[in-house]
């Protein structure tokens, strides 16, 4: 993605959301972004002093406009920015013609179009952030629920990297009582470190790092939203109870809606659709129908089995069941809600809720009307909800799929030290295999990073942020 990081450009992107608004935001960032604000607004220059200045009314220079824009100005004058360089921020109307215009004239006047992830990376560089907190800022972004967003925000506030941090340090410590020992080598009298604590210190570290890490394992799918899949016997009015949640909850509705048709079969491939009920966020799943007939050809055989892997696979199953349905899925129940759909076509089981869903009850729907499907949606919400995890320690998953590996050459050099520890091998080895350990965690925290590494966090953003 990029040639160098040389953080001496100044840069300028969008930063509020594509489309039209109110309010658009325009940032920079740089040496020369103060320079940069006072080419294209009327009557201003840099502030005098270094402190944050309140905002300010200005107005702003556009070429080919009649007249000046009135823009908000807030600017960061030193390194207590975000970028931890000068920077600001142009407030303005939200009309995409005025902020590109805005952004062409600020290259104009001296800046460079941001890449993806700059000011980020730029907060990185300049020791702002972690390499764990500037993926929990990419997690915020991408956040779909409550869930995902408490976990970005607890990794942004050093839910990940404060642990680790202290592992490190202690770790640090350890080492530099061996190197200090090593120095004294010929000395026998002279010891930094006794074997027992030493031992006894190794153990600890590796128990805190199994900690973190399992933490990290469990947590690591965190913002993964669960998924919920729509089973039942071919006609069951699973699509139809698709496109209605869909059309009701969606939050990115696919291009085209689940067909619907009283042919049997017509469901092949899996259709999906992000769902937030309540801020709850689901992947909701439309499959093939299933029942005792058998596939009607191998498009419908290859159909049923992906639908029962998916089944397997589900964090939820709703098993739709139409007015004389004849089977209900082996699914265990605490992974399945039985729906009862076309509840308007006359079934006798017509209330919201039939039953005890406990107790094998049936929550009765209609796609065609809309009845039942709030209480339907309220039932998937609070059954996923349910089954959150509580821990505290939360890592979005851009973090875990990095990490994973370092985590465990971390744990594989801690283990060597305390076997080579516990044999009474020389404090050099176990140096050696600290000093392994030590190299793989801070590729997790960016203490030890490569450009290949940043390209592929960094570019995961959008440009602006």
């Amino acid at each position: 993605m990029r040639n160098s990081y040389d953080t001496q450009d100044t840069v300028v992107a969008i930063a509020s959301a594509r489309g039209a608004a109110e309010r658009g935001i325009v940032r920079l960032s740089g040496p020369d972004a103060l320079g940069v604000v006072g080419r294209l607004v009327e009557v201003w220059a840099p502030p005098e002093s270094p402190s944050v200045l309140p905002q300010q009314r200005v107005r702003l220079l556009l070429s080919g406009a009649e007249r000046s824009l009135p823009c908000d100005l807030f600017v960061w004058p030193d390194t207590r920015s975000y970028t931890g360089q000068p920077s600001a921020e142009l407030h303005t109307v939200g009309s995409p013609p005025v902020l590109d215009a805005l952004v062409a004239a600020a290259c104009a006047a001296g800046a460079r179009l941001a890449e993806p992830g700059e000011f980020t990376l730029r907060a990185f560089l300049a020791g702002r952030l972690d390499l764990t907190q500037a993926e929990a800022v990419l997690g915020v972004i991408d956040a779909r629920g409550d869930t995902a967003l408490r976990a970005a925000l607890e990794q942004l506030a050093g839910g990940l990297s404060a642990p680790l941090g202290e592992l490190r340090a202690t770790l640090l410590g350890l080492l530099a009582e061996l190197e200090a020992g090593l120095d004294f080598v010929d000395e026998e009298d002279v010891r930094f470190i006794e074997p027992e604590v030493l031992l006894h210190r190794l153990t600890e570290a590796a128990a805190t790092l199994q900690v973190v890490s399992n933490q990290a394992g469990q947590r690591g799918d965190s913002t993964r939203a669960p998924r919920v899949v729509l089973a039942g016997e071919p006609n069951a009015g699973k699509s139809s109870l698709f496109n209605a949640l869909r059309q009701r909850y969606g939050v990115e509705p696919p291009p085209a809606e689940a067909l619907v048709s009283p042919v049997r079969g017509t469901t092949r491939d899996a259709v999906t659709a992000t769902l937030d009920m309540g801020g709850v966020a689901c992947e909701l799943v439309d499959t093939a129908g299933v029942d005792g007939d058998g596939p009607i050809d191998p498009i419908d055989g290859r159909a049923r089995r992906s639908a029962d892997r998916l089944r397997q696979d589900a964090d939820l199953v709703l098993w739709c069941e139409p007015p004389g349905a004849r089977t209900v899925v082996s699914v265990a129940a605490e992974r399945r809600l039985r729906v009862s759909t076309k509840c308007d076509l006359g079934d006798e089981n017509n209330s919201p809720l039939c039953g005890n869903p406990a107790a094998g009850g049936r929550w009765a729907t209609s796609a065609a009307t809309g009845a039942g499907l709030e209480e339907l949606a309220q039932a998937i919400a609070h059954r996923l909800a349910s089954g959150e995890d509580d821990d505290s320690s939360a890592v979005v998953s851009h973090t875990a799929a990095r990490c994973r590996e370092s985590l465990i050459r971390a744990a594989e050099g801690l283990a060597g030290a305390r076997d080579l520890a516990a044999a009474g091998e020389g404090e050099e080895l176990v140096a050696l295999e600290l000093r392994a350990a030590l190299d793989a965690l801070g590729a997790v925290t960016g203490e030890v990073v490569t450009d290949d590494v940043l390209d592929q966090i960094f570019g995961k953003f959008c440009i602006g942020k």
